[in-house]
Formats: structure tokens, sequence, C-alpha cells
């Protein structure tokens, strides 16, 4: 017996529903199964209760195709609206789902370092659980390893992302107050920390070797991450590459050059287009903005 709605009004199974649905859209049992992911055997055991429940056949089966009965059509009206209904609430609930969870911002070092510092604005003003993932991997947003990811220049070219450019983010030479009364022109002998050796170029590391090479200093030793070259600075090991909004807030260090051009990158935001309206994300890429605006002097290094 079919109701006013379209459905009968004996127990219906979602799952027999869901597989009506593909089976309309797919035009073949082949095609629903390979959709669904079932063996069609399931999948025509599904359809048969279906059939049952609703006191009829839903397809009439050609050589080559499945087509709609008009009671099948009849039928596949009400499914569709409860298809999405159900799609629907599936994105509700995840919205609600991510208003609880942490939000997963996924940045380099650098910037990482930098978030750490304001990590109490951030947290005050988003109200969000917050977890920063530093890691020089692209995270996939769109499979949800990260909610947020903050790049320097390189931003994927593919992806349904929105993207946003936060500000510059400057890098020079520090050293330790001391380490030498000028440095105005060759350093003949002054240690370096250098970063991982590359022929890369441009790159953070070609541009230092190059500049120890071209001044005749020398590298002692070559440290990967930057609080490790941070620390090394502080504890007069030698001159080091560091971010002008990390190096500047060092009592114990001085700039040793201006911050070259060469060395300038841009950060941007990503955020797929699919977790930008969930309120937790939403709070925390408004706070991003808003604290790269107001520290756009001091990140990059004017």
């Amino acid at each position: 017996m079919i109701d006013d709605a379209g459905l009968g009004s004996g127990h219906l199974d979602w799952e027999d529903i869901r597989a009506f649905l593909a089976t309309a859209r797919c035009g073949s049992l082949t095609g629903a199964a390979q959709r669904l992911r079932l063996s069609p055997p399931t999948l025509g055991r599904r359809l048969k209760r279906l059939e049952d429940a609703v006191g009829g056949p839903l397809f009439d089966r050609l050589p080559n195709r499945l087509e709609l009965t008009p009671l099948g059509r009849s039928v596949l009206e009400s499914a569709a609206a409860m298809g999405d209904a159900a799609a629907a609430f599936a994105r509700n609930a995840d919205r609600l789902a991510a208003a609880v969870q942490p939000v997963r911002v996924t940045a380099t070092t650098s910037v990482s370092a930098f978030l750490t510092l304001h990590l109490a604005d951030l947290l005050a003003e988003t109200g969000a659980d917050l977890t920063i993932l530093s890691t020089r991997s692209a995270l996939n947003l769109a499979q949800r390893e990260a909610d947020i990811a903050l790049r320097m220049d390189r931003v994927p070219a593919e992806g349904d992302l929105i993207t946003r450019r936060l500000g510059g983010f400057g890098f020079t030479l520090y050293a330790m107050r001391g380490l030498r009364d000028d440095w105005s022109g060759r350093w003949d002998g002054t240690p370096v920390v250098g970063l991982p050796e590359t022929r890369r170029r441009p790159s953070q590391s070609g541009w230092l070797d190059d500049t120890v090479r071209d001044r005749g200093a020398r590298i002692v030793a070559r440290l990967s991450e930057l609080p490790m070259r941070l620390d090394a600075a502080r504890r007069g090991m030698g001159l080091t590459l560091l971010p002008c909004v990390l190096g500047d807030a060092e009592p114990a260090l001085v700039r040793v050059v201006d911050p070259p051009a060469a060395l300038s990158e841009d950060v941007h935001l990503l955020v797929h287009r699919d977790r930008r309206d969930a309120p937790a994300v939403a709070a925390v890429v408004d706070a991003l903005v808003r604290l790269f605006r107001r520290h756009a002097e001091a990140l990059a290094g004017r």
C-alpha cells in the first residue's frame, strides 16, 4: 500500500531506500553496486525488500538497462527527498561535531613558532581548542588531515580550497650581542650556524651559504630546525638565519644585516570550502587574519 508520501506504510529500511536511489540514478545493478560498494546479490536483496514493502515492482528489467515502473517513479520522488534530508543532516552533524573538536592548523616551523607566541590571544578570541601541527608536509585538507593550512609562497593550484594572503614574513641574520663589533665588511672566520646544505636556488639555505662564502665566514654546524638554530644563536655559537618576528624579540640577539628582499615570503591561509563555515573553523580563520594584520610590521621585519 502506497501512502500520500509515495512510500509504503510498512517497515522501511533506509539502506534499502539508498540502494533504490543509487540504482535509479545509475540505471543498472552493476553501477549501483559499485557506487555503494555492495555485491550485486546484496543490492538485489535490498531492492526486493523495498519492493515487498511498497507492494510492487520498482523497475522493469530490460536487456541492457533498468527502467522505473510507474510505481518506481512515484517512490523516487519521495526517496529523493529523503536522500536530500539525510545529506543535509549529515552536513549539519559534521558542523556540530566540528564545534566541539579541536581545530587543526598546520604550518611551517617558523609560522608555528609565531602562532605559539600568541597562542593565548588565539584561544581567548576564538574559544576553540587548537591543535598546531608544525610540519613541512602538505597535509590534505579535503581528507580532514587538517582544517586550516598556513603555507609560505607555494599554494596548491588544485582542490576546492579558499585561499587568502595573510601577509609577508621576513628573515635575516642574527647573532649574539658582542659576537662582533662591526658587521659592515667581511666576516673573516666568523662562525655561522647554517641550514641543511642544498643546491637549490633560490632558497634560504642557498642564500646563507652564498653569503657566508662572499663574506669570508665559516659554517661550523648545520641545524635543520628553527628552535635549535635560535638556541645556538643565544649561546653565542655563531650567527644564523631566523624569522625577524622571532629574532627581533630576543634581547640577547642583534641583526647582522637588514632583511633581504630575496628571503621575504608571503604567508597564505588555505581552508577547504566545506569547512569554512564550520563555526569553530571560521572563528580561527578570522582570528588568524586579525593576528597577522596586527603584527604585519614585525612579521615583515620593518
